[in-house]
């Protein structure tokens, strides 16, 4: 995996693939920037008179359920069905789902149109989503819904199902980082308190995993090709709307990547106002030595 991870980076950066957002105003700068860094390149926008139109032209499709409006409701259906029609990747982040049934029904409405490449929360809005009990407060996940070692079989069992059932790799953030994609399951332990110091860093990692998706498709075309023909490829690992591949690879690139630039930039940060600047310069600057050098990944 992380050769591939570092493959994807670069495919990235050559490309430079145009990634749509549809976000709350309160990450909107950062998001952008992020994905800037990243090498892609970001479109913010929101008016539902024009966000098919955007979409159909867009590498990956982020909709983020943060600070929901009714014309950011109407304009992520449609950028939704749009993107579904034209098979472009989805990133759909559940900003929210676990403390207001307005976002939870949006949620749940959006997942009726199509399956999105990636669902990213935190616990208490998987949980939330999933139909179980949740414990948020407010847009934070409550401790009762902590990943710790007594419950992660309980919870991997729950998220893989959920991942199956949605057709989407499912990220769960926290101080110990879960993604999924039905089968594998890959643990990432990179980050630090520091990264809660300041707003819209949940909303940056589904903009940098949103930027991945994108050189995802080559890859997993590939590997469909060649695991088809040595006939060794299984039904569950079809993904979006009959597209081949579950995009684990940038669910774990966006999430590490965000980590070690969190545990980077505190290292050179005096408050949370340097700490910000120091995070996109960490996230534009880490070398594949750094980075493969401070990866804490584990899979099972």
């Amino acid at each position: 995996m992380r050769q591939r991870l570092l493959q994807l980076r670069k495919q990235i950066k050559e490309e430079k693939p145009l990634i749509h957002c549809i976000t709350n105003p309160i990450s909107i700068h950062d998001c952008a920037n992020v994905i800037l860094a990243v090498g892609a390149r970001p479109i913010m926008a929101e008016h539902p008179a024009e966000v098919e139109e955007i979409t159909a032209s867009s590498g990956a499709l982020m909709l983020n359920l943060g600070n929901i409006t009714d014309a950011r409701i109407k304009s992520m259906k449609c950028s939704m069905g749009r993107a579904v029609e034209n098979k472009i990747p989805v990133l759909l982040d559940l900003v929210g789902v676990a403390c207001s049934d307005l976002r939870l029904d949006l949620a749940r409405e959006l997942l009726s149109i199509g399956h999105p490449a990636v669902l990213k929360g935190n616990m208490s809005e998987l949980l939330a989503v999933s139909g179980l009990p949740s414990h948020a407060i407010g847009i934070d996940a409550g401790a009762q819904d902590a990943l710790t070692s007594e419950n992660i079989d309980a919870v991997s069992d729950v998220l893989k199902a959920f991942s199956r059932n949605n057709q989407a790799v499912v990220l769960a953030t926290g101080k110990q980082d879960f993604v999924t994609d039905g089968e594998q399951v890959v643990l990432i332990e990179n980050g630090t308190a520091a990264l809660s110091g300041i707003t819209g860093t949940g909303c940056m990692v589904g903009a940098l995993t949103a930027a991945f998706l994108p050189g995802c498709e080559d890859h997993i075309a590939k590997e469909m090709t060649d695991r088809t023909e040595a006939g060794v490829w299984s039904g569950s690992e079809m993904g979006l709307n009959g597209r081949s591949g579950n995009y684990l690879d940038a669910a774990v690139l966006g999430t590490a990547l965000m980590g070690i630039a969190g545990e980077q930039a505190e290292k050179i940060s005096r408050g949370p106002g340097s700490f910000q600047v120091n995070l996109l310069d960490e996230i534009y600057g880490i070398s594949d030595r750094q980075l493969l050098e401070t990866l804490k990944i584990e899979m099972y």
